[in-house]
């Protein structure tokens, strides 16, 4: 069965679409030889229960025998929200990780699960004297995902992991929403993480809250699903499985009281 992008979806893979085009100049150096496209998502957004959200798509997403080239834009938000079941690709290995924890959640990304990344644009590395750029894309894309949250009106739990700037003192995501953003962005992250000196899979709750008034629970694990084959992130939910699927028995945007931080090493 193949489904059709809703008119918000649509809408999102325009405005991406416009901010990429638009500030292609500035990031060029950041950019890979390999054509990518813009994703701003994988599946449909708008009805998923559960979002599980990282920092931008892979350059290995877009190989040639991966058939993106063939897609136009009038296309994409088709293709992205039947991501899950294309016959023309299988779903990236990164995801692999994610897939086996939202099955142990009772949800799944080909009915009521889906993806989002801190930008859409694949990117070479962005260690050394391109970090500050790739700081600033991040911050220039920030609204095409607060928007894709915001149309996500069923969504009960995001699932967010990993690194945003190879910062090791401030550099992963959820600091990243929280302390490089600015304060009219549209979103901020509530509830203080205190990590850890060290040790893999250190984990927080904590609640995303929308300029709109609407607040959707936001577990984050410190280690991304790349890290042995993504064992320490599915170990650091299965750490924390009671209360995520606490979560999915609560209302969409219904207050919560964020459950304690455990630590999974």
């Amino acid at each position: 069965m193949r489904f059709q992008a809703s008119k918000a979806e649509q809408n999102l893979v325009r405005m991406a679409l416009q901010i990429v085009t638009e500030t292609t100049s500035q990031y060029s150096d950041l950019m890979p030889l390999r054509l990518c496209r813009p994703v701003p998502f994988f599946g449909p957004i708008e009805c998923a229960k559960v979002i599980t959200f990282g920092l931008n798509p892979s350059t290995t997403e877009f190989t040639k025998k991966r058939n993106w080239s063939r897609v136009t834009d009038a296309e994409l938000p088709d293709e992205l929200v039947n991501y899950w079941t294309n016959e023309d690709r299988t779903p990236h290995e990164w995801f692999q990780p994610w897939q086996t924890v939202l099955s142990e959640l009772g949800v799944s990304y080909i009915s009521d699960a889906a993806h989002i990344d801190l930008s859409p644009r694949a990117t070479n590395c962005c260690k050394g004297e391109l970090k500050a750029q790739f700081i600033e894309m991040l911050r220039t894309d920030a609204g095409i995902w607060i928007e894709g949250l915001r149309i996500a009106r069923e969504c009960r739990l995001i699932l967010a992991a990993g690194s945003a700037t190879n910062d090791p003192k401030r550099g992963y995501i959820n600091q990243f929403i929280s302390e490089m953003l600015s304060a009219g962005a549209g979103v901020r992250l509530r509830d203080h993480w205190s990590r850890k000196q060290s040790g893999a899979g250190q984990t927080a709750h904590n609640m995303i809250c929308l300029h709109e008034g609407r607040e959707i629970p936001f577990f984050f694990c410190s280690t991304d699903p790349t890290v042995r084959k993504g064992t320490v992130l599915i170990e650091a939910c299965r750490a924390n499985i009671a209360a995520l699927k606490k979560h999915l028995d609560d209302q969409p945007g219904a207050p919560n009281v964020p459950p304690g931080i455990v630590d999974h090493r």
